[in-house]
């Protein structure tokens, strides 16, 4: 998303920051060719009031000097939307989407940071003009995020979105090269994710979560019906071949009976993602530690990507 300084190469550590949620959480993750991604250090605290003083403090106790930071978005300052690419050059692709979207987000349109990634054409007439997704970020909260981290001893390599931090996640797992469908479920709110080859192809918000599910289990066939609507529309306008695993991102819920629902109504097969699956290390994450810092670790697995 929005890169603030040099590329991190395979061979550097990035270290992945949650400012928002029940927990603030970071992680600084490694990597060498050929090896599994190294987390060589895991640490979490509870946010206090006022939050963006605590975000300061939590960076100077846990991050060594000159670390590189990628800084997650909260999912307040900003929207994301797909939309078919401007037939513009490319220094004014995003001043066209300003007019694009402006209609689409819910804050004025001079207010918003903007920046895009593209989806790989499939040669389809429909699609010959191709499709990206617009990040359209409130400004007022990302400078405050640059700010937090600018009297610190850190550098801010990006400020990143949970929708790429779960796609860095979900490369991880082999079945992302057929393509994968992963399911994030916070207590009020969730994501549903379809990603192949560690591409991003369709993000969608749900409006329940947790508590939802667990208050009313009829509320899992909703659950399976965004998945399908999400896989239907990934078939229809990207062509893509219908993914055959769900992953169920950790959460601090119990995982079995949704597995075994969503497996009954989609037919196909569900299974957790668990961290020190994918993960070398001195110690393996905790099941809480997984549902308050997989995002800082799909943040630190950035690792010599480009987008």
């Amino acid at each position: 998303m929005w890169k603030l300084g040099e590329s991190p190469s395979d061979q550097c550590a990035l270290t992945g920051v949650v400012p928002f949620g029940e927990m603030f959480a970071l992680a600084k993750i490694s990597r060498e060719p050929g090896r599994k991604p190294r987390l060589e250090h895991y640490v979490e605290t509870a946010p206090a009031d006022p939050p963006a003083k605590t975000l300061e403090h939590f960076i100077r106790e846990s991050v060594r000097s000159r670390d590189r930071l990628s800084l997650v978005t909260p999912w307040e300052a900003y929207k994301i939307l797909l939309v078919d690419a401007p037939d513009v050059p490319a220094h004014e692709l995003r001043s066209a989407l300003r007019w694009t979207i402006k209609d689409r987000i819910d804050f004025h349109v001079d207010d918003a940071l903007i920046d895009v990634f593209e989806l790989p054409g499939d040669g389809h007439a429909r699609e010959a003009r191709g499709s990206l997704y617009c990040i359209a970020a409130r400004t007022e909260i990302i400078r405050g995020l640059i700010d937090r981290v600018r009297d610190t001893s850190a550098q801010l390599a990006v400020i990143d979105i949970p929708e790429m931090c779960i796609r860095n996640l979900a490369a991880l797992a082999d079945e992302d090269q057929l393509g994968l469908v992963s399911v994030h479920l916070e207590a009020e709110r969730g994501l549903v994710i379809v990603t192949r080859q560690h591409t991003l192809y369709l993000a969608r918000r749900l409006e329940f979560g947790r508590a939802a599910l667990a208050a009313n289990p009829g509320q899992i066939e909703q659950l399976a019906l965004e998945i399908q609507r999400s896989i239907d529309y990934c078939d229809r306008h990207f062509h893509l071949a219908i993914p055959k695993t769900i992953l169920i991102l950790p959460s601090g819920m119990e995982n079995a009976p949704l597995a075994q629902e969503l497996n009954r109504y989609t037919g196909l097969e569900v299974r957790s993602f668990d961290l020190n699956d994918y993960l070398d290390g001195e110690r393996r994450l905790e099941a809480a530690e997984q549902a308050h810092g997989f995002l800082a670790v799909g943040a630190a697995l950035r690792l010599g990507r480009g987008a």
